[in-house]
């Protein structure tokens, strides 16, 4: 599933340039404590999980405004939102720049305390803009490391390990708390961790205003100047009189992410500036809605604008919700209307069909062909009746619109899917709005409601500005909110976040797989998925694997109790027993070692340390045959297998390389197999035992850590 590129030049805070590498080192952010509550009641639908955690795993490569996904006109891309932007990414991302008036102030400021924070409201250019002001910084041929939201001043003082002569960015921080006094106190802390390293870092802020106390290093964010924007856009092509008529209104936009669309659209031809124009600033939906429609219009858009795309059946169910929750609403405090009695019948479809300016009737391609459908006529309009919503309607309106959109959660899948991505176009609108009305309540309740917020926090991931809001949240349910909000945190590391924040998402999912029963078997889950769908990505699954095989190291390296290494051990172990998510019955550790030859190191770390478990030894040796299995008949399995080998001895001390190899060679005696296959398994498991003799103890060894004979590596 190929990632969608991202749009070249794109100016606003919510755009990367294709996305940064990642960078496992300088991405990393370590767990913290743990409070749990154990007696919490609830359970979970495991089987609920896999089949919805596994459509939030695959989302964004599945968004297409085309027909009756989301109604969004085109693909978002998906990218890390941490990692390293090479100068190739750099010239590209500033290729249209224009700087606005603050910027020689934040150069400024930047030069002589090393870190600056752009402070302003969401989409005012300040990501670009950040990267404009390291690549001005930073030494000629370095490159930028984007770092983690979550990081707090503290752990980029003490735990960060700044290059010398590269550039730092934090987009969308979300770790800014504590008095202005304290704040610039970590703030001179940095700073001069940072003239030490002969570094800098810039950090993006989306709030109205810079805090007084921290002058010098918050600089108050403005939009560059609209025209300039444009005219860089335009990219050259001549200006006819519609197109300076054009760019005249194009500061009615407002946002530089906007201004450079129009522009870029414009430029590409294709249909007239007017109806570009038109159709981003959505003239149509603002002129329907000042023709003051009626209450019963009013609803048919509110509900299409989070049941985007259903079937015509399905809609008219969810619509008569609706209006019975907003005559409810109406009435509340007062004694029932008595009505006459009606005998026509409702003309309801009349309502949408023909000539509706916004909304139309289509039959889409697909398993159900030829069933109709309601969506929007325009690729904006979604977005736009959810604006003029917020900006028109207040209480009579907003209040059923919560309590029925908090029902879908209850609804059918795809139900439940669009009613996520309409508060995720709301939360571009009102981020607060959302995260109260919805995300909190539905985190705390049931598994549906659950998996629904957690597809939501992955649908805000799409957007940029929105990504980093999603991360504070997930991390808010991850200690001290109760286990329900634990589990949806879990799930939704295993979804956009683990895209957006991958070395995070492994980071809190390993922390999660160590707590409560309830928590840790979703956890578990959630880690297994979040390996599965990075593998189908282009960036692949070895930086993850990476970060996994240091965090089960380090943890069982150090004493630790039984039980609890039995845990961590169990996480481990359902990575490596897991299939591919594209393809059932297809170990994902064989299809790693073959596709990424380097990740024979990390799955050797992990099946190290579960084939030294005398608990865990079997299911680990069936796991490593069910591998095997999968590797033969397939060009470079002998060394992908010998690779996997070497790795594996080398983290086990000598003393316990023959026990585990007779083992694994009883296991494999004790395997049934068609003769011929099992030859070509024989072949692979000798590849992998033919190591272990060739090793003494292993290199880089350690003493101590109370591992077997020094070892590190010991018996739990």
């Amino acid at each position: 599933m190929p990632e969608t590129p991202q749009p070249e030049g794109q100016p606003a805070d919510e755009a990367a340039p294709d996305g940064p590498e990642p960078d496992p080192e300088e991405a990393k952010q370590e767990g913290q404590g743990d409070n749990e509550s154990p007696g919490e009641e609830g359970s979970f639908d495991e089987g609920a999980l896999g089949q919805n955690a596994t459509v939030i795993n695959n989302f964004f490569d599945q968004v297409d405004g085309s027909h009756s996904i989301f109604g969004i006109g085109a693909r978002r891309s998906t990218h890390s939102m941490t990692g390293t932007l090479d100068l190739v990414d750099i010239e590209k991302a500033l290729e249209c720049f224009v700087a606005p008036e603050c910027f020689e102030k934040a150069l400024l400021d930047l030069c002589g305390h090393r870190v600056v924070v752009l402070v302003g409201r969401e989409e005012s250019g300040k990501w670009i803009s950040a990267i404009a002001l390291l690549n001005r910084v930073k030494q000629r041929n370095a490159k930028i490391t984007v770092l983690s939201p979550a990081r707090t001043l503290d752990e980029l003082a003490a735990k960060t390990a700044f290059r010398e002569g590269r550039g730092y960015v934090i987009q969308g921080w979300v770790a800014d708390a504590g008095a202005a006094t304290l704040q610039r106190f970590e703030f001179e802390t940095l700073s001069r961790k940072l003239e030490q390293a002969q570094a800098h870092l810039v950090i993006t802020l989306n709030r109205g205003q810079e805090l007084s106390g921290l002058e010098g290093f918050h600089v108050g964010w403005r939009t560059p100047d609209p025209l300039k924007l444009f005219d860089a856009y335009l990219n050259g092509i001549a200006v006819t009189d519609e197109i300076a008529e054009v760019r005249r209104q194009a500061i009615e936009l407002r946002t530089p992410r906007r201004i450079a669309a129009l522009a870029r659209q414009i430029a590409l031809g294709g249909q007239s500036p007017t109806d570009v124009l038109a159709d981003l600033t959505g003239n149509e939906v603002t002129k329907w809605f000042g023709d003051k429609p009626k209450r019963s219009e009013v609803l048919v858009v509110a509900a299409l604008a989070f049941a985007y795309g259903v079937p015509e059946r399905v809609f008219e169910r969810l619509l008569v919700d609706l209006e019975r929750i907003a005559e409810e609403v109406k009435l509340r405090g007062r004694e029932p209307e008595k009505r006459a009695y009606d005998d026509t019948l409702p003309q309801n479809r009349a309502r949408w069909g023909g000539d509706h300016p916004l909304i139309t009737v289509e039959r889409v391609p697909g398993p159900s062909a030829g069933e109709r459908r309601i969506v929007f006529r325009g690729s904006q309009h979604r977005e736009q009746v959810i604006n003029e919503l917020l900006r028109l309607y207040g209480y009579d309106l907003w209040e059923p619109l919560r309590l029925w959109i908090r029902g879908l959660a209850d609804d059918l899948a795809e139900v439940r899917t669009q009613a996520a991505a309409g508060l995720s176009l709301l939360a571009a609108a009102n981020s607060q709005e959302v995260r109260e009305s919805f995300l909190e309540p539905w985190a705390g309740g049931g598994a549906s409601e659950q998996l629904t917020a957690a597809l939501l926090l992955s649908m805000m991931c799409a957007d940029d500005a929105l990504a980093p809001i999603a991360l504070n949240t997930a991390l808010s349910w991850v200690m001290d909110a109760g286990q329900p909000r634990a589990m949806t945190a879990a799930l939704a590391f295993a979804g956009g976040l683990s895209i957006r924040y991958p070395a995070d998402s492994v980071d809190w999912l390993w922390f999660l797989s160590l707590r409560a029963i309830r928590i840790r078997v979703v956890a578990r889950r959630a880690l297994v998925l979040l390996f599965q769908g990075a593998a189908e990505r282009e960036d692949g699954a070895l930086q993850p694997l990476r970060l996994l095989a240091r965090h089960v190291d380090l943890d069982l390296r150090s004493p630790i109790e039984p039980g609890r290494a039995r845990t961590a051990l169990a996480a481990a172990l359902a990575v490596l027993s897991c299939d591919r998510l594209e393809a059932d019955d297809d170990s994902l550790a064989a299809w790693l070692l073959m596709s990424e030859p380097e990740s024979a190191k990390p799955l050797g770390v992990l099946w190290a340390w579960t084939l030294h478990s005398a608990y865990y030894r079997r299911d680990a040796i069936r796991a490593l045959y069910r591998a095997l299995r999968a590797l033969k008949g397939r060009d470079g399995a002998i060394p992908a297998a010998t690779a996997l080998g070497e790795a594996v001895w080398s983290a086990l001390p000598p003393d316990a390389a023959t026990l585990i190899s007779q083992a694994i060679e009883r296991a494999g005696a004790a395997v049934r197999e068609n003769p011929e296959d099992s030859i070509r398994t024989r072949e692979l498991v000798l590849a992998v035992l033919k190591t272990s003799g060739e090793r003494g103890r292993p290199h880089g060894t350690r003493t101590g850590g109370g591992g077997t004979d020094g070892h590190p590596i010991s018996d739990h």
